[in-house]
């Protein structure tokens, strides 16, 4: 009864246990109790190679790696085999067998529909008084036979989860590279997707740090990945100092099958077990290194292959091209910055011009102007009467100088409206909307509520954009009527809407002219929203809202 129990924990391991390495230990525990044995090895088989391994010794589950060298390669040999075998300390050892660690052992290897080793399944006893025998050996053939369906099963759904995690890590890697983000974390997510994806323990990814010659550049990592999350930790390589630093002497990848013995290992702070490494380089369309990638793995998960490398090259062949689009587009945006400076600069010097030619029009020339006139007026009254067509020629000339006097004082307005420095956006945009209902025609409406006075830019570029789209208005809309609204919302921000029922257009098939641009340039500059809506047929409507800084 005892024995059909102990088959029965071995069947239940083999059913329920759909992760290989849960399904090693499990069947390693069923194994000790079925058989009473001191020494138990079940071990997963993948492409004839151990892969998860558990290894129960004195009823105690063993950590790590669990088989010596000589136990390694008398499994390696049982592999090879493909058969089941048996062998006692008085049984004579089979041709070409190596000598049995054990003094006492069965093991048979589970074999899948083609042949192939899945797992195999060990059991040694080491006491005299306990001998393990031919009927113990057809047991375990049965329990292999078992076991051999599980393990073929985890080997399938591993293999999904694999596809499952390649998959998402592609979208990932695309994500990443799509991302417009900076090059230190845009590494750093790489290496973790392509961690996860090649099942590695730890891993880092770094970019190269310049220095005053080629031969003073620095590999430099910011951070360690290890079991799922990043220790912060900064290092740097210079050239031939560690993994990082050969490759950037090499410029070539780098597979390590010994770690501890490897002469660039340099463990990364509680990863002092690694066991396999590999790293590659991160360079660009024109061979220049750019950084790079290395990931470990713990003795027991596999060394990394070639073909590891390889797909490691084309994660870094996609970060490449994703760090070299940062950096365009972080010199792009300094570029863009640097002109908005420029354009806030030349906006500034262009009021300040403007202001300074309208005190000059309305102080110099219309004093000149002024002047004048009084000349005249003086010269009137020494013309005799008797002389009529001089008196009318001097009051003609008079005539011309006051109305280029008028003239000159409205260009001074709408160069720099004294209005607008003296008493604020307030007066101003009254006394822009009377003289635009004048000059142009329409009706317009001013509804506003400005208790107080804003910064002297802010109000300047309130005070353009409302002239300039008044003046648009008035040469494309047709408009009978424009409504001016300028409200300020919580002592934060200040929103003018400017609206006309013109003729409008349509704003995805009409290139914006100078004006326009002007405008959403203006309202850039301060941190603001610029926004044009408009229909054939449905007027036009102007929205700024702008921060009252």
């Amino acid at each position: 009864m005892a024995a059909i129990e102990a088959l029965y924990d071995c069947a239940r391991a083999s059913a329920f246990e759909p992760d290989a390495l849960a399904l090693t230990r499990a069947l390693a525990a069923a194994l000790a109790r079925t058989f009473r044995a001191d020494d138990v090895v079940v071990a997963a088989v993948v492409d004839s190679t151990l892969a998860s391994k558990a290894r129960i010794r004195r009823h105690t589950l063993i950590a790590g790696p669990s088989l010596t060298q000589e136990e390694r390669t008398f499994v390696d040999w049982l592999l090879q085999q493909r058969q089941p075998f048996a062998a006692c300390a008085q049984a004579a050892r089979a041709v070409g067998a190596p000598k049995s660690p054990w003094p006492d052992v069965i093991a048979v290897p589970a074999l899948h529909h083609q042949g192939h080793p899945v797992a195999l399944l060990l059991v040694a006893a080491r006491r005299a008084h306990d001998r393990l025998g031919t009927p113990d050996l057809r047991v375990l053939e049965t329990i292999a036979q078992q076991a051999a369906v599980a393990f073929n099963r985890a080997q399938l759904l591993a293999q999904l989860d694999s596809w499952s995690r390649g998959l998402e890590a592609l979208f990932k890697f695309s994500a990443a590279v799509s991302s417009e983000r900076d090059p230190v974390s845009l590494v750093r997510d790489m290496a973790e997707h392509a961690a996860r994806l090649l099942k590695a323990d730890g891993g880092q990814g770094g970019l190269v740090v310049p220095g005053d010659t080629p031969e003073d550049r620095v590999m430099q990592s910011s951070a360690y990945w290890q079991d799922g999350m990043w220790l912060e930790r900064t290092r740097r390589w210079p050239r031939n100092v560690g993994i990082p630093g050969v490759v950037l002497e090499t410029e070539f990848p780098y597979l390590c099958a010994d770690y501890a013995q490897d002469p660039a290992h340099e463990p990364p702070d509680d990863m002092g077990d690694i066991q396999y490494a590999v790293a590659v380089p991160i360079k660009s369309g024109s061979d220049d290194m750019l950084g790079f990638f290395e990931l470990h793995r713990r003795d027991g998960n596999g060394a990394f292959s070639w073909q590891d490398a390889a797909f490691l090259e084309s994660v870094a062949n996609m970060a490449a091209v994703a760090i070299e689009n940062a950096r365009l587009g972080t010199a792009l945006a300094l570029k863009n910055q640097e002109m908005r400076a420029l354009s806030a600069r030349h906006v500034t010097r262009l009021e300040e011009e403007r202001q300074h030619i309208a005190r000059e029009l309305h102080d110099e020339a219309g004093q000149a102007l002024v002047g004048v006139k009084l000349s005249l007026q003086a010269m009137g009254r020494l013309v005799p009467t008797e002389v009529p067509a001089l008196r009318g020629q001097l009051a003609h000339l008079r005539a011309q100088v006051n109305d280029a006097a008028t003239r000159l004082k409205v260009l001074a307005r709408r160069l720099r409206p004294p209005t607008l420095d003296r008493l604020g956006l307030d007066m101003a945009l009254q006394q822009l909307a009377q003289e635009s209902g004048e000059h142009y025609g329409f009706e317009v409406r001013l509804l506003q509520k400005l208790d107080e006075r804003l910064p002297a830019e802010l109000e300047t570029a309130l005070f353009r954009v409302t002239q300039e789209a008044l003046t648009n208005a008035a040469a494309h809309a047709a408009a009978q009527v424009v409504e001016i609204r300028v409200e300020i919302f919580d002592r934060a921000t200040v929103d003018l809407c400017i609206s006309d029922n013109g003729v409008g257009f349509d704003p995805s098939k009409r290139s914006s002219g100078l004006g326009l641009l002007g405008m959403r340039e203006r309202v850039n500059m301060l941190g603001g929203q610029f926004a044009v809506t408009s229909a054939p047929g449905e007027g036009t409507t102007i929205r700024v809202t702008a921060p009252i800084l």
